[in-house]
C-alpha cells in the first residue's frame, strides 16, 4: 500500500499500460473505494462505491432514465449493478443495448475519474481478477490515459517533479501518434528538434503559457511517447549568473525605469506581458541558483523574483486601466445589429414564486462553485439536485450543460440542457454561445456557426462569439500552429 501523494494514480496507469500488466488496482480515499481490473494492459472491469458512479445514477445523468423513473428505482441504487440492470431491463425502462452502453461508460468513467484523486492509498495486486471473469470488455488504456491525463492534478505533479529536466522522445510508439491532436503533434516535433533544451527553455520557445505546455507534455509522458532525462538539468550558464547580478544591482540602485529593467512595455498586450513574466520567472527561479551554487546567488534570485512579481502586477493594472482591446480585430458582417435596442424584447418567465428559494439557491451556488473549481463530476450532482428542488432558471441548465461539455461521453445530455437554457431565456447570449462551443467540439460547424450568429445578434459585445463566427466564415488557408519551432 502506497500513498497517492507519493505515487499518483496516472503513474500507476502508465506502468500497467507500458508493462502490459494483469491484476487489480485499488484506490482508497477516507470515505470511498475504487477497484479497476486489467488483463495484459487493458481495462476489463471497474467497481466503485462513489455515489455518482453507481449504475442507476449514471443512467439518470446520461438521460437513459428520467428523473421520475430514477425516483421510483431509488431503493435499488445501493444494490449491486447486476441487480439494478436486470430490474430496469425486465420492466422495459431501458433496453439491453442501453444497459450494455451504460456499463461500458461506467467502467471508463470510474477509471478516468480516478486520475483526479490526490489523497488516499493505492496498491496494485498483480494477477487479481474480478469475480465476473467474462466481462467481455477490453478497453485500450491509451484511451483512458489520454482523457484522464488532462486532469489538472496529474499535470501539477509532473510539472513539479520534472520542471528542470529535458524531455526526449522514446522510439517505438509511433502507433500512438494517431491519438494526438495537431497541437500535441506540433509539441512533439518541437521536442524532437530541441536537442537537450530543458522544459523552461522549451516553454519560452513555444510562445505559449506554461500550463498549456505542461498539459501537452504530460499526455506525451503518460503515454510513454516522451520521457524526462535526469542528467540534463537546466543549470544556469555563466551569462545567466552575470545577468542576475546586474539585474539585482540595477533594482537596488533604482538607476532607471523599473519596467524597462525587466523589458516590460505598457503598450504591450496583457497576453504578451504574461508571456514575458512567465519566461523571466522561469529564468530567475531561485531553484536554478540553489545548493549547487553560492547561497548568495539564490538570495539574489529570490529578491529579483519578488520584484518581478510586484512589477508584473503593477504594469498589468496599468494596462487594464487603459482598456486597450487585447483581441485580434474582427470584421463582423454588416447585418449584425450594433446595440441591443434593435432586438425584439422577449418576455421571460419569473420563477421566483414557484419554489422554495433558499433550498434551490444554496444548491445552485454550490454547484457553480464546484464548476469554477473544475470539479465537474461533483458540480453535476449538485446541479441535478438543484433542479429537483423546484423550477430552476436558465443558469442552472447552462451550468449543467457546461459541466457535461467538460466530461467525456456527456455531449448529448449537454446539448439538451443548453437547449433547455435557451428555451427558458431566449434573449440571453450565454447559453447560445456555450452551445456553439459544444458544436465546435463535436465538429458540427454549421450548427456552431448558427449559434455564434445568434449569440452575436443577442449581444454584439460578445467578442469571443464574434471571433469564433469570423473564423468559421473565413477559415485561414493554413492552420496557425500553437507551438513554434525556431529555425
Amino acid at each position: 500500500m502506497k500513498l497517492i501523494s507519493d505515487t499518483p494514480v496516472p503513474l500507476e496507469f502508465k506502468s500497467i499500460f507500458l508493462n502490459k500488466l494483469t491484476g487489480e488496482l485499488r484506490v482508497s480515499t477516507s470515505k470511498n473505494n475504487k477497484s479497476m481490473f486489467f488483463r495484459n494492459g487493458k481495462l476489463i472491469h471497474s467497481e466503485s462505491d462513489f455515489f455518482d458512479e453507481r449504475l442507476g445514477v449514471i443512467l439518470n445523468l446520461t438521460g437513459k432514465v428520467s428523473d421520475s423513473q430514477y425516483d421510483n428505482i431509488s431503493g435499488l441504487i445501493h444494490s449491486v449493478d447486476d441487480q439494478v440492470g436486470t430490474v430496469l431491463v425486465q420492466n422495459d425502462i431501458i433496453s439491453k443495448d442501453e444497459l450494455r452502453g451504460a456499463i461500458l461508460y461506467r467502467i471508463k468513467r470510474i477509471a478516468v475519474s480516478s486520475f483526479s484523486i490526490i489523497s488516499g492509498d493505492i496498491v496494485f495486486v498483480e494477477g487479481a481478477s474480478p469475480e465476473n471473469q467474462r466481462t467481455g470488455v477490453k478497453i485500450p488504456l491509451e484511451e483512458i490515459i489520454y482523457n484522464g491525463g488532462r486532469r489538472i492534478e496529474s499535470v501539477n505533479y509532473i510539472s513539479r517533479k520534472y520542471y528542470f529536466n529535458s524531455p526526449e522522445i522514446l522510439p517505438g510508439n509511433e502507433k500512438l501518434y494517431k491519438l494526438l491532436s495537431d497541437d500535441e503533434m506540433d509539441l512533439l516535433e518541437m521536442v524532437k528538434d530541441s536537442g537537450e533544451l530543458s522544459n523552461p527553455r522549451l516553454i519560452s520557445r513555444s510562445g505559449v503559457q506554461a500550463d498549456i505546455y505542461w498539459e501537452g507534455i504530460t499526455i506525451l509522458f503518460l503515454l510513454g511517447i516522451v520521457d524526462f532525462s535526469h542528467d540534463k538539468k537546466d543549470k544556469p550558464t555563466e551569462e545567466d549568473i552575470i545577468n542576475l547580478v546586474r539585474l539585482k544591482s540595477g533594482l537596488e540602485n533604482g538607476t532607471s525605469n523599473i519596467f524597462s529593467i525587466f523589458g516590460f512595455n505598457e503598450e504591450d498586450s496583457i497576453s504578451s506581458i504574461q508571456r514575458l513574466y512567465v519566461s523571466l520567472a522561469q529564468k530567475y527561479d531561485p531553484e536554478r541558483f540553489g545548493s549547487d551554487l553560492s547561497p548568495e546567488l539564490k538570495k539574489s534570485a529570490q529578491f529579483v523574483l519578488l520584484k518581478l512579481g510586484s512589477v508584473f502586477r503593477e504594469i498589468t493594472e496599468l494596462r487594464k486601466k487603459k482598456q486597450v482591446p487585447d483581441l485580434e480585430p474582427v470584421n463582423l458582417p454588416e447585418d449584425i445589429p450594433e446595440n441591443k435596442d434593435e432586438l425584439a424584447t422577449v418576455p421571460q418567465r419569473d420563477f421566483s414564486d414557484d419554489f422554495e428559494y433558499n433550498e434551490y439557491f444554496d444548491k445552485f451556488e454550490r454547484g457553480k462553485e464546484l464548476y469554477r473549481a473544475k470539479k465537474f463530476d461533483e458540480a453535476l450532482i449538485i446541479l441535478k439536485e438543484a433542479v429537483k428542488s423546484g423550477n430552476p432558471g436558465y443558469e442552472n441548465y447552462l451550468y449543467l450543460g457546461l459541466c457535461q461539455t467538460n466530461l467525456p461521453f456527456f455531449s448529448d445530455e449537454s446539448e439538451r440542457n443548453l437547449k433547455k437554457a435557451i428555451e427558458i431565456a431566449p434573449a440571453k447570449s450565454e447559453p447560445v454561445h456555450a452551445l456553439g462551443k459544444l458544436y465546435l467540439v463535436l465538429k458540427r460547424k454549421k450548427s456552431a456557426k448558427k449559434c455564434f450568429e445568434r449569440a452575436v445578434e443577442l449581444e454584439p459585445s460578445n467578442i469571443e462569439a464574434a471571433q469564433n463566427l469570423f473564423r468559421l466564415k473565413y477559415p485561414p488557408k493554413k492552420k496557425k500552429k500553437l507551438f513554434f519551432r525556431e529555425k
